[in-house]
């Protein structure tokens, strides 16, 4: 994960086409096309190297945990060794307030997390969760993800400029080879860390 939003810029203008003077496809204008590409390719599937963890704590007075600012979706939480179990939301706001105990289910409520029984005292847990894609704002800021996919990242943006520049054959062209990079990715993926998890549409996932 060595590739910087300056290198991903130069690619990107190099495949496109377009000198350093261009005022149309500005140096501001293909960094939205990137950060673009970027969030479209992150939403694609549940990638290995957006997976993080935390480690949220809670007493007997609070039974609840912020996720963190980078969260996008929960996989598992654990207490200790044990995996806590989702449960729905209905579930978790009608749990008895008098229940007391070691925490064995949760529920997400918009960004905060609820447990439940409530907490009898302290506990530590683990988050497993996917962040968000890399904000990239500065020529030095790195890529969070393996090297050998980043030229997918740069088909998508060459997709979105091409279609500001009203060139729809050029951007057929840039998505069908992004396309195959994201098959290529889902590929690899697979082979390093076991299947993995697609999104088939916006705010669905299987």
């Amino acid at each position: 994960m060595t590739v910087t939003l300056m290198q991903l810029r130069r690619q990107v203008r190099t495949r496109i086409g377009v000198p350093l003077s261009d005022q149309f496809q500005s140096p501001e204008v293909i960094d939205d096309a990137i950060m673009i590409a970027l969030n479209t390719f992150e939403s694609e599937a549940r990638w290995p190297w957006q997976e993080t963890t935390a480690a949220p704590s809670v007493t007997g007075e609070a039974a609840t945990f912020d996720v963190p600012a980078d969260w996008m979706a929960t996989r598992s939480i654990f207490l200790d060794d044990d995996e806590i179990v989702p449960v729905s939301t209905s579930d978790i706001l009608q749990w008895p307030t008098t229940d007391h105990g070691r925490p064995q289910v949760y529920a997400l409520v918009d960004t905060v997390v609820h447990i439940r029984p409530f907490p009898d005292g302290a506990y530590t847990f683990t988050h497993l969760y996917y962040r968000t894609a890399s904000s990239l704002i500065n020529d030095e800021d790195v890529v969070r993800m393996p090297d050998q996919f980043t030229p997918t990242i740069v088909s998508k943006a060459a997709e979105v400029l091409s279609l500001r520049g009203d060139d729809r054959g050029l951007a057929a062209a840039h998505l069908a080879d992004y396309l195959q990079g994201v098959g290529r990715a889902r590929r690899e993926a697979r082979r390093i860390s076991g299947p993995i998890r697609t999104r088939v549409r916006d705010g669905s996932w299987i």
